[in-house]
């Protein structure tokens, strides 16, 4: 018995036909992707489901997304490069973790610590005093 030769026709896709996109269609969306615009943003623009943007031009938005990054820092860079205070502050705080200083100043009393540390140490039972002269938190 011979066997019969397998069919290579392609099975029918059930579902609507893909969508076509023109290539200015495709450069608007570029162009609010460089423009920051997320993918919801731009599929309400375009009048078009955010799945289908997104399964079929992800990539791309993202590839633009990352060129606006890039265009971004190219221009801090040059301010920073050009003596702007604010930008550099700005960049040293947001790539050199570097941070304003910040210093704080405790005052409490003698009578207050004495019994704070002697609640931690548990040679002291009870609680803090209700007030302490030198104590700045009680003062209103």
């Amino acid at each position: 018995m011979a066997k019969k030769p397998k069919s290579k026709a392609k099975p029918k896709k059930n579902g609507r036909p893909e969508r076509k996109f023109t290539k200015e269609q495709i450069a608007e969306m570029e162009k609010y992707a460089l423009a920051g615009c997320q993918n919801t943003t731009i599929a309400n623009l375009m009048d078009i489901p955010k799945e289908t943007l997104s399964r079929r031009f992800g990539t791309l938005l993202t590839k633009r997304r990352c060129e606006r990054k890039y265009i971004l820092r190219v221009a801090q860079n040059k301010l920073a490069g050009d003596g702007n205070p604010a930008m550099l502050i700005f960049l040293g705080k947001n790539e050199l973790e570097q941070a304003d200083k910040q210093e704080h100043e405790h005052n409490i009393g003698e009578k207050t610590l004495r019994t704070v540390l002697g609640i931690i140490d548990g040679s002291t039972k009870g609680t803090l005093p209700a007030s302490d002269p030198k104590d700045s938190s009680s003062s209103s």
